[in-house]
């Protein structure tokens, strides 16, 4: 060997392997990223974003960087460019954690170690004894290890200079705290690296981001140059596309349009037109950082994806929750197309219909009546001996009950008539004949004391209901066809002692108070001035949840909640009113005896 072999591999030795941009070497050098939809080498052009996040995350006064970004938007592929840049340029040992083990191995296999097979430098570094099936990497001068944050035994017993995890919403409480002591050992050099789409309000991830800087990502309006962060309040649907009082979700689809903040001009939805305006965008900091090299970064799906498709995806979650208060897609929109954290106070029925401008005793025109063949009319030219389409709920206590009475309008308008505490059967039958509520129209909660309501119910050819887990049922209609709604068929009930039979009904709790909650938002239904202070309290008691075992929602009494009998009452009372057609979209019952 020469002198100048020496001088050759000592300047090798001492030359920085990497003394330019970090966006520019990952350019340079990652030749493809086989998953992608666009083949080919890496391009920062096509996500600036993700290049700016790289030059944050490479750089080495970053000491934490939570990244909280919408799904389909680069995330995932930041991080593993970054391995790229860390395996062939600052190596160290590395931990890349998913949520779970067998999805961290899916995406060390599908995803990750493609990418390093299609950057040279980085396959170069590749040790020969590294296995190409295994979760973890063995290079020249580290070790990269991709397992789940879930399993806690991954995150003890190694000293690591960079922990990247993904997925942080689902990481368990104190496990982001687990992974971050595995580069203490490291001091200034330690890097953590936190991403995760849009979680719940408190959660580990989302407290470390609020202690960030918490940059958001910001366009610049071709038209007018104004630097301004992506925000839904700037969309803006076709004048049009409402006109018949529902959304035209087609024209929202086409027509959808992004609105500057600064000069007012609708730019339009096509990529061409959020490359441009992303083409010079940057990140800007909306909060002072609690610690020094602590660096949060945000970006949503209006930066990347369709403002229509958008559009149509929150319309649609803002309708299931305004129709049957199924708040999941709206949560599902915030956390992963707006990468904004969701807050789980949502769900409980407090203000969205607030006491009318009536009393219970005031007279109401458009009040329907059934006639004497069983159908649903005006009362305006109804013929004689039609009934007054008024349905009454009963919730049975130990020793008293609590009654609501419904008058409801041909178009499935309700209003509240009565409600009252009762001491006695006898009491709750004369209630009902007060108020003209025919004996087809009263439903008794069969829940509590089901004998004694049976046999009560039987003697005065009321029906009972009982609520159920059960999502819906199959019902045969009079054509013999088959649908499932969220009520069983009538059932008969031997009685013993008595001749008669009772009749029940099994419906599906979850869905009833959901239709209640849609009816409450959209204005039809609707309780009197003088209803009392129990009444809203009582109905205003459950909130919607989501089981975090089954995933299944549900509605519940908090803690420190006591009486919710009013709700009762009235989800009998409604599911009287649905089995005649006039609330929800079910078919009427014709089973009215003759007056």
């Amino acid at each position: 060997m020469n002198k100048a072999d020496l001088l050759r591999i000592g300047r090798e030795v001492l030359r920085p392997s990497d003394s330019g941009d970090v966006v520019e070497w990952l350019e340079d050098n990652v030749h493809a990223i086989p998953d992608s939809p666009m083949p080919g080498p890496f391009r920062s052009d096509r996500t600036p974003w993700i290049a700016e996040a790289l030059r944050i995350g490479a750089d080495a006064e970053t000491r934490l960087l939570t990244v909280l970004a919408s799904i389909q938007s680069g995330k995932s592929l930041f991080a593993r460019l970054l391995t790229c840049h860390i395996i062939a340029n600052a190596p160290g040992p590395t931990m890349l954690l998913q949520a779970t083990d067998p999805e961290a191995k899916d995406f060390a296999l599908r995803y990750l170690r493609p990418v390093w097979n299609n950057c040279p430098p980085v396959k170069a570094r590749l040790s020969l004894e590294d296995l190409d099936r295994s979760t973890t990497a063995d290079f020249d001068r580290m070790t990269l290890y991709c397992r789940g944050i879930w399993n806690e035994a991954n995150l003890q017993r190694l000293s690591l200079r960079y922990v990247i995890a993904d997925e942080c919403w689902m990481a368990p409480p104190g496990h982001l705290a687990e992974a971050s002591a595995r580069v203490t050992a490291f001091g200034w050099m330690g890097k953590r690296v936190f991403m995760s789409q849009g979680g719940t309000a408190g959660q580990e991830f989302h407290q470390l981001h609020e202690g960030t800087d918490q940059r958001d990502w910001n366009m610049r309006c071709p038209k007018c140059d104004h630097l301004q962060p992506w925000l839904w309040e700037q969309i803006r649907f076709p004048e049009d596309a409402k006109a018949t009082g529902t959304w035209d979700l087609h024209k929202v689809s086409v027509g959808t349009t992004y609105e500057c903040a600064g000069c007012r001009t609708h730019l339009p939805d096509t990529n061409a037109s959020r490359l441009e305006a992303n083409a010079r965008g940057a990140f800007v900091a909306t909060a002072t950082s609690s610690n020094s090299g602590h660096i949060g970064l945000h970006w949503n799906s209006l930066a990347s994806m369709s403002w229509g498709e958008l559009g149509v995806l929150m319309l649609k979650a803002k309708a299931s929750a305004d129709e049957y208060g199924d708040e999941e897609p709206r949560r599902i929109f915030k956390q992963k197309r707006l990468a904004l954290p969701w807050s789980e106070e949502g769900g409980e029925m407090v203000s969205l219909a607030e006491a009318a401008n009536y009393k219970m005793g005031d007279d109401w025109d458009a009040e329907a009546v059934i006639t004497p063949k069983a159908k649903v009319v005006d009362r305006e030219g109804a013929p004689n001996g039609s009934i007054p389409f008024r349905t009454m709920g009963v919730d049975v206590q130990r020793g008293h009950f609590w009654v609501v009475v419904r008058r409801w309008s041909k178009t499935g308008h309700s209003r509240l008539m009565a409600f009252a505490r009762i001491d006695s059967w006898g009491n709750v039958e004369a209630y009902a004949k007060t108020h003209m509520v025919h004996n087809a129209l009263i439903l008794v909660d069969s829940g509590d004391n089901t004998q004694e309501v049976y046999r009560e119910t039987a003697k005065r050819n009321w029906k009972t209901a009982k609520g159920s887990g059960s999502d819906d049922f199959a019902v045969t209609s009079k054509d013999g066809q088959t649908t499932r709604r969220f009520y069983s068929e009538k059932q008969s009930i031997v009685v013993p002692g008595i001749p008669q039979r009772a009749t029940l009904i099994v419906h599906s709790a979850t869905a009833g108070k959901d239709l209640l909650h849609g009816l409450r938002a959209r204005r039809v239904w609707t309780y009197a001035l003088d209803a009392g202070t129990d009444y809203p309290d009582q109905l205003n008691a459950e909130v919607r949840i989501k089981d975090r075992r089954t995933g299944k929602p549900q509605w519940i009494l908090p803690q420190g909640k006591k009486d919710n009998h009013a709700l009762d009452c009235e989800i009998l009372a409604l599911l009287a009113a649905v089995r005649w057609g006039i609330a929800g979209r079910e078919t009427a019952e014709t089973d009215l005896p003759s007056a």
